[in-house]
């Protein structure tokens, strides 16, 4: 079985978290942005500049690190929504679809439980061109977390996935950057579209 990563590596980033949140006074409600580095390279105020929103995702992160600095990155703020990206990384590291489906569940179930009404956004792990070897498992994680979504109306599968693939199936290379992992502009561009749609139709 693989082991979770140690949260620590992320600490200097975390005490960036930290430093902010002691800063500045997040009054009102925010639409929370957390997750991997797909989440922390969206520039928030660039893609959504009328949303109140907030990103506190950090690169490389599990959803196991996410629920370890749950009192950082969750916890203070008041919150109406939640834009969520993560798993690419447990799935990389050889977690299985059912593991990685029951921490999405642990952290949405503790999320939900302090926010009632929240409205929670799921961006299904992305197939890319550097993991595709791995989208097969990655897609079955995705599926489990859809089928749920369909039980619960505070859970919002917003289908960013599909649209990244070309007519034969494969990930469409002009939406990332060298890597082959990360988005490049064009991507952000196809995922902003699409979140900002959803939200639009689902957020009062």
């Amino acid at each position: 079985m693989v082991s979770d990563p140690d949260p620590s590596r992320f600490q200097s980033e975390i005490n960036q978290f930290i430093k902010s949140n002691q800063e500045n006074m997040f009054s009102d409600s925010v639409i929370l942005f957390i997750g991997s580095s797909s989440i922390r390279l969206w520039e928030l105020d660039q893609y959504f500049p009328d949303y109140n929103g907030l990103n506190r995702g950090f690169g490389g992160a599990h959803i196991s690190d996410m629920l370890y600095f749950f009192d950082i990155i969750v916890n203070p703020y008041s919150i109406k929504a939640v834009v969520f990206y993560c798993g690419d990384n447990d799935i990389a590291s050889g977690k299985t679809p059912e593991r990685v489906f029951n921490d999405f569940i642990h952290i949405y179930d503790k999320i939900l439980s302090l926010f009632p009404g929240v409205k929670f956004y799921y961006i299904p792990i992305k197939p890319s061109i550097s993991r595709w070897d791995k989208w097969d498992n990655m897609n079955q994680t995705n599926h489990k977390i859809l089928i749920w979504s369909k039980w619960n109306s505070a859970l919002y599968y917003v289908n960013t996935a599909t649209p990244m693939l070309e007519i034969e199936g494969i990930p469409n290379p002009k939406l990332f950057i060298e890597d082959g992992l990360h988005l490049n502009v064009t991507g952000y561009d196809l995922w902003t579209k699409i979140v900002r749609d959803r939200i639009t139709l689902t957020l009062d």
